[in-house]
């Protein structure tokens, strides 16, 4: 054998003992050492190894973001490391040095469609939606993958209108979701049966669901069903577990490719099928819409219809989809008269108080997707119109230092200095609650609106300044604040926005001796999980009821 073979040979070898050591110690956590034995000289010079070592990194994003960093330093004009790597940090939150690294590797390759979404997602991530929407609609057609991600963003768009909504959501079923697998064959028949019913979500753990889904759960009357949890994601967190405490079964079914995954959902022989996902991301709605149960329902973390024919009923409410509305479903929308919302509060949220001050303070704790350029130009208003007032943002994306300077220029070219603007990144949930003994005035995105955020601010003690229109995320606040009855901080057009939240600054110091009493408020009007519990009961049944076929007598 040539000698330069013999040498190959070993350098095989070698990557062949390297690579299943690197995913033991990426797997005990021991990133450094796994990455110290990854970026030996002799691994970084074989093109196959790279490849090979990416896979094992990319199920530990920030441990990728280094290794691919790695690669880079080694050849600076390696396209599919740039590529990798920008859409690693876009999903870290580094919006920067995403769209730096897409501007280089769009340097070189300018149609890449994969770089120009990455680069149209990181654009809306940090509050440039008008710009990022507008490139990524263009990157849709016949991109199934991409049309998905549409869904969720489009949301953002402050254009938003219920027929553009409809259409996209009717094109993409029509387009996206296929048949597969056997037909489904099981029948409702008994009428009055105690209801296996099964929720399924890719989210179950600390955030929006559990927020608004525990507290219905552990309500439900046991005497007439059975709860199974789907769970979509691998691992539980404590939220997580606890609210699987809650149900009588809970499954795991992670990771399973469509067929394998409609065949497990069959097998558990589920009465009703409740959708916690919708075109949510990480949604199994293809899955769905092969239909895994007699009756199927969407609720919770979906905003629009889904367009799938075999989902039978939208759950939701007459304040966020009135009689009268333009919003469009293929569904059966079924109004819950308790809400569609039963917000569920932390039992470890601090008490409502508001610290000591010289300054009123606004603030909105919402993604900066929402923060589109006409409520850029809005509160910016408000902020000049109560001077030495602050505002206050807190999210994930502003861990970034660029986006934080971008914010505040944002800001400044309406004519707010920069430095009244308090940027802070993500906390944990405690301490977010807790933020909120520092704010006045909540301001609330328009036109998506918050929810959680809303919830979570009203529960602390603080006024929520709202904006709705006709969609469905444009009126989860106004929802809410309706319920509560305080239709006084519902704004009919921007200019009533802020001047419901320069008065509500004007009389802050009355509203900080109120907190305890919103509370109370809230706790009556919006956490009776009871009550929502008694609706959502009655309507499944009254829907599992019109489902129910007759017995066939010749059996």
């Amino acid at each position: 054998m040539p000698a330069n073979d013999d040498i190959g040979q070993r350098a095989r070898t070698a990557l062949a003992a390297r690579i299943p050591l690197v995913r033991q110690l990426l797997r005990d956590g021991d990133r450094d050492r796994a990455m110290a034995i990854a970026s030996d000289p002799t691994t970084l010079a074989a093109p196959d190894a790279l490849r090979r070592l990416g896979a094992e990194f990319s199920a530990y994003p920030r441990a990728h973001a280094r290794w691919l960093r790695t690669m880079l330093a080694q050849r600076p004009d390696d396209f599919e490391a740039m590529a990798q790597l920008a859409a690693t940090l876009q999903n870290l939150g580094e919006s920067t040095a995403a769209l730096d690294l897409c501007e280089r590797a769009l340097a070189q390759r300018p149609d890449d469609a994969t770089v120009r979404e990455i680069r149209a997602l990181a654009l809306v991530d940090r509050g440039d939606v008008e710009s990022g929407l507008a490139e990524l609609r263009e990157l849709v057609p016949g991109n199934a993958a991409t049309a998905a991600r549409h869904l969720v963003v489009m949301h953002y768009d402050p254009k938003q209108d219920n027929e553009s909504l409809f259409a996209a959501h009717v094109d993409y079923a029509r387009s996206h979701l296929h048949t597969f697998g056997a037909p489904y064959a099981r029948v409702a028949r008994d009428a009055e049966k105690p209801l296996r019913i099964g929720w399924l979500s890719p989210r179950l753990g600390e955030g929006p669901v559990a927020r608004f889904f525990a507290g219905l759960l552990g309500a439900f009357d046991r005497t007439q069903h059975r709860h199974i949890l789907v769970a979509l994601q691998p691992v539980f967190d404590d939220t997580g577990a606890a609210i699987a405490r809650l149900a009588d079964e809970a499954v795991m079914l992670a990771g399973l490719d469509d067929t394998t995954l409609l065949e497990a959902l069959r097998r558990l022989e589920l009465d009703v099928l409740v959708d916690l996902a919708g075109h949510a991301t990480a949604n199994r709605i293809g899955v769905v819409a092969q239909r895994v149960a007699p009756l199927q329902v969407c609720w919770l973390d979906w905003f629009d219809t889904t367009a799938v024919p075999t989902m039978d009923a939208w759950i939701s409410d007459r304040w966020l989809t009135p009689e009268n509305g333009t919003q469009r479903y293929t569904e059966r929308v079924v109004r819950l008269g308790a809400g569609r919302f039963c917000y569920t509060p932390r039992p470890d949220a601090p008490e409502p108080r508001r610290e000591t001050s010289p300054h009123v303070v606004f603030a909105s704790f919402n993604r900066l997707a929402k923060l589109n350029d006409d409520v850029v130009t809005t509160w910016a208003r408000i902020l000049r119109d109560v001077p030495d007032s602050r505002l206050e943002l807190r999210t994930r994306m502003l861990a970034d230092v660029g986006t934080q300077a971008h914010i505040r220029a944002r800001f400044a070219a309406h004519g707010v200095d920069g430095e009244r603007l308090d940027l802070v990144a993500n906390v944990p949930y405690r301490e977010l609650l807790d933020a909120y003994a520092h704010v006045d005035v909540v301001l609330d995105p328009f036109p998506f609106s918050g929810c959680t955020t809303t919830c979570d601010a009203l529960w602390m003690g603080c006024p929520v300044v709202t904006l709705p229109g006709e969609t469905f995320v444009s009126r989860q606040s106004a929802s809410l604040l309706s319920r509560l009855g305080r239709e006084e901080w519902i704004a009919r057009s921007r200019d009533d926005y802020v001047e419901r939240a320069v008065a509500l600054a004007r009389g802050a110091d009355t509203l900080r001796t109120q907190r305890a009493a919103l509370r109370d408020t809230v706790r009556e009007q919006l956490c009776d999980a009871p009550a929502q519990a008694r609706d959502f009961a009655a309507a499944l049944r009254m829907l599992w009821r019109e489902k129910c076929e007759p017995s066939d007598p010749a059996r």
